[in-house]
């Protein structure tokens, strides 16, 4: 068992007090030896999209990192910028892990095999503050889906940022519409008189 306290000098003997040197790598060990789930018990080739958020969601709001880190595609971006389950752990607050416990699912996308989820974060009740938005981008394969990437991205309110895939540059009809309405058009049924609903005389 390890006895060390975080402002102790590191055991390894690298001279660094053992919060900045390997205590979130013992953290990680411990962590990820409570894994209860083997991940093909949890997603297999017939679970849906939307069940494949909700199991990924449960097992981030149960620490269980391990289990997400085996939901990542072989190969695929998150996997090959770390290598292991270990090194994930360690770079959790890097990665921002969007999950229902803390994220709001705002838009999922569809194509060939592919899934997006849209999702965002408001760090504060400040309706000024920047929000955290993030496209979690997954695979179909043939033991199921896996998560290929995530991407971050932040927007501010007070710039008008509205939380859609054009943020991430993925085209998409209300990004469309959004920018239309940012010109100054206004639909022509909301405003033409001669279409304007006139209740009749009593």
């Amino acid at each position: 068992m390890n006895n060390q306290q975080r402002n102790d000098l590191c055991a390894c003997g690298s001279g660094k007090k053992y919060k900045n040197c390997c205590m979130r790598k013992d953290e990680a060990q411990a962590q990820l030896s409570k894994q209860q789930y083997d991940v093909r018990q949890v997603i297999g080739p017939k679970t849906t999209p939307y069940m494949f958020w909700k199991r990924w969601s449960a097992a981030c709001g149960r620490n269980e990192f391990g289990l997400v880190y085996d939901m990542l595609l072989p190969g695929g971006e998150l996997a090959e910028k770390f290598r292991t389950a270990e090194d994930f752990f360690v770079n959790l607050v890097e990665i921002g892990l969007p999950y229902e416990d803390r994220w709001t699912l705002d838009g999922l996308r569809i194509n060939a095999g592919t899934i997006e989820f849209l999702c965002h974060r408001a760090d504060s009740n400040d309706r000024n503050a920047d929000i955290v938005c993030s496209l979690m981008t997954i695979k179909m394969t043939e033991l199921g889906f896996r998560v290929e990437k995530i991407e971050k991205c932040v927007c501010n309110p007070k710039d008008g940022g509205k939380v859609n895939f054009d943020l991430f540059e993925r085209k998409s009809l209300y990004g469309a519409y959004l920018a239309k309405l940012a010109t100054g058009w206004t639909r022509p049924d909301l405003t033409d008189e001669s279409t304007r609903f006139v209740p009749p005389a009593d």
